[in-house]
């Protein structure tokens, strides 16, 4: 059993601090020999960071000096050239220094920053620059994922701390995105704290989301029809049409299009790269995962059984005889209505809107991802990047995970290949 050494049963409160900064060829039990050295020299480890990276440990301690009385800064002194001699000896790079004790700032509102994308020169240096622009102190950074696909975390307090007063938020999140999009990565912000790590429910759109493309255009190709429907679809998804007009006009030119021809479109989908490993690792992380769309239930009922999804909602084709009347039936889904469904599903599920994140890529989704406790925006216009608390684009879909804060390890622990 573990005793303390004399002298040590308790500690006073400490003017001064001394801070060891190590780096060493990792090994078993190196930690254990460095704070037991700190543990026989009297000294009362207060704070302690410590990681393994490829195969170097990186160590950073603020020890306080355990007696009473006398010269305390003398004692801590003293306590460093020991230290930095015998941790030599170890084979331990240290850096050692005594300073006044400072009390930990105010933090009062902080914000996670997952920065995803491919790995290049100068994006840390871009998004810090610019974080320090507007004067936000940051409190810590954490790489996530690394190689040619890296993720990092960059928490910051938006709270006031920096004497400044609150941080605008909005422009500091559009510097951000800016930046990011210069740099070519991707980013998503959020705020730090109990609900990111218990989310609970994520919520798809369908067409240019988990699919690729727009079935609608497809239906329209085979309707003979293409040209007239692309341009209406561009057109509501930019939210310069109303949804529900621009979605009865467009199934109105469907009309006659067979379920066979519905069959071919269905079976053509393709899944957007990642998408199908993305909904198998959520679902093993024990989330709930649905797709809420605009297109037709003949193909999200597909998706649904293809992908295993917990829920899938969608508009009504009218067929009758098998072939498509060119009308559609029940409640149409529209920016309103997803963002309600959101809603919905939460109280069905027992989830708080707090603890659902919903992504999606055109106007309609508007109301869905900022009924959400975490809207993201895939792929999509620049009215919903604008709005939403950060974007992935096609080629990052799998980042999601970061967002949710898996490390790397977790993901590969029951990610296996992509059957889609």
């Amino acid at each position: 059993m573990f005793k303390a050494p004399a002298g040590m049963a308790g500690t006073v409160p400490s003017d001064h601090l001394l801070s060891l900064h190590a780096v060493a060829d990792d090994r078993r039990g190196l930690l254990a020999e460095i704070s037991g050295l700190v543990t026989s020299l009297r000294g009362n480890i207060v704070h302690v960071e410590h990681r393994q990276v490829r195969g170097m440990l990186t160590l950073l301690m603020l020890v306080e000096d355990s007696e009473e009385g006398g010269d305390e800064r003398q004692r801590l002194e003293r306590m460093s050239e020991v230290l930095e001699t015998r941790l030599d000896g170890l084979g331990v790079e240290a850096n050692t220094e005594v300073s006044e004790s400072q009390p930990d700032p105010p933090v009062r509102d902080l914000r996670v920053m997952t920065i995803i994308g491919a790995d290049k020169v100068g994006v840390m240096h871009a998004i810090t620059r610019t974080i320090a622009d507007h004067e936000v102190p940051i409190i810590q950074t954490h790489q996530v994922a690394s190689g040619e696909f890296m993720a990092f975390e960059i928490v910051v307090d938006v709270g006031g701390s920096n004497g400044h007063g609150p941080v605008d938020m909005d422009a500091l999140q559009e510097d951000v995105r800016s930046t990011c999009e210069a740099v070519g990565v991707d980013v998503v912000v959020q705020p730090h704290g109990v609900n990111r790590a218990r989310r609970q429910l994520v919520v798809f759109d369908m067409d240019s989301t988990l699919i690729q493309g727009e079935v609608i255009d497809e239906l329209a190709k085979a309707a003979d029809a293409a040209e007239e429907v692309e341009q209406l679809t561009e057109r509501a998804m930019a939210g310069e049409l109303d949804f529900e007009e621009a979605l009865r006009e467009r199934v109105g030119m469907l009309e006659g299009l067979t379920e066979d021809q519905l069959e071919q479109v269905a079976g053509s989908m393709e899944l957007t790269p990642g998408a199908s490993d993305l909904v198998r690792v959520l679902k093993q992380m024990g989330f709930k995962v649905a797709l809420i769309s605009g297109g037709f239930t003949f193909f999200t009922d597909r998706l649904q059984d293809k992908l295993g999804l917990d829920h899938a909602f969608g508009n009504e084709l009218v067929i009758e005889d098998g072939e498509v009347t060119g009308e559609v039936q029940g409640e149409i889904i529209d920016s309103e209505r997803k963002g309600k469904l959101v809603e919905e599903l939460a109280e069905r599920e027992g989830v708080p809107l707090e603890q659902v994140v919903a992504i999606g890529d055109g106007a309609n989704d508007q109301i869905m991802l900022d009924n959400a406790g975490l809207g993201i925006a895939f792929n999509a216009e620049e009215m919903l990047r604008q709005t939403a608390d950060g974007q992935i684009t096609r080629d990052n879909l799998a980042g999601l995970l970061y967002c949710l804060g898996a490390s790397d390890r977790e993901i590969d622990a029951v990610r296996q290949p992509d059957a889609g």
